[in-house]
């Protein structure tokens, strides 16, 4: 079970004790990433028996989870569970949420807020807009459907922990579904009942919603862009390329017939700027599939290393 935390010292001592200590014969451990906590989060964390991580500044909840992924794929464990510490989250629910992959009917799950219509939270209007459109943004560029993109309670099969990625600093949880379906990963969304606003205090990640709109986009262009280049920006290239080549023909056969090319002057210009625009998108596409490829190849050997350490792990 991994936690990150940012000044969590009131609600994490209710979270971790409710964390079992097995689950379906798998020990649970419980690792708590301390994000720059000014409180005594990390104090609370130790005295409850967890293993933890400082970051000693506040880095972010995207590098938290990277550090949280690390140390998993360090330790050679086969399954990974996120539990946010400000209390949104049962962690009695945990079993439920780890059955399908347990199973093997998924390689990941993740709570929903959204999916149950009886089991939608009280939440202020504003937010729950919010994560509707954002679920529909992720829904669409990965091409699944998807009600609840933000929920951070989740648990990671074997194949998911070796491949899963994310780049971003500030939040990691609409980036990671995309970047799983664009590996072929099989989602799955648990319907489960679910706190609208934290137990207490204010949220770290969204208590400024038109700044968490705009990094969550950013990050979500950032893994689309990422795994698709080509269609992100070829395709809109190949339209303006297209659309610039009509305008410009018009005025090439305008001059043909009268001699003149008032007064379609401007039309043709917009029309070469257009083609010039598209052509600087189909360069920028190709630099960008180059960088496609590389994480590509250096995401292999992560995962390659990954399971040595698993093997290495099972046989001591």
């Amino acid at each position: 079970m991994a936690i990150p935390a940012l000044n969590e010292a009131e609600t994490l001592p209710w979270v971790l004790s409710g964390i079992p200590g097995e689950l379906s014969g798998i020990p649970v451990d419980i690792l708590v990433v301390d994000d720059g906590s000014s409180d005594d989060t990390a104090a609370v964390a130790l005295k409850a028996g967890a293993r933890v991580v400082s970051h000693g500044r506040n880095m972010g909840l995207g590098q938290a989870f990277r550090t949280m992924l690390s140390a998993a794929r360090e330790g050679g464990y086969f399954f990974m569970a996120t539990l946010d510490a400000d209390g949104q989250f049962d962690p009695a629910y945990l079993s439920a949420l780890a059955a399908p992959v347990l199973e093997n009917e998924c390689d990941f799950s993740t709570a929903s807020r959204f999916a149950d219509p009886g089991l939608v939270p009280n939440m202020p209007r504003l937010k729950k807009w919010g994560n509707r459109r954002v679920a529909r943004l992720v829904s669409r560029l990965g091409g699944i459907r998807i009600m609840d993109a933000t929920c951070g309670y989740r648990f990671y099969g074997p194949r998911a922990l070796e491949r899963v990625a994310c780049l971003s600093r500030f939040t990691y949880t609409q980036e990671v579904i995309i970047d799983l379906v664009m590996k072929g990963m099989r989602v799955r969304e648990v319907p489960l009942p679910i706190l609208g606003e934290r137990a207490s205090g204010k949220s770290r990640i969204a208590g400024n919603l038109w700044r968490y709109a705009l990094l969550s986009i950013e990050a979500m262009y950032s893994v689309a862009h990422g795994h698709t280049p080509w269609k992100i920006y070829g395709a809109p290239a190949l339209v303006l390329i297209s659309l610039g080549a009509v305008m410009g023909l018009f005025v090439l056969i305008h001059w043909l017939s009268t001699g003149a090319v008032t007064p379609y002057a401007g039309l043709g210009i917009g029309g070469l700027f257009l083609i010039t625009f598209g052509i600087l998108m189909l360069l920028f596409a190709s630099v960008a599939d180059i960088g496609s490829s590389n994480r590509k190849l250096l995401e292999e050997l992560i995962e390659s290393e990954t399971r040595k350490k698993r093997a290495h792990s099972r046989s001591a």
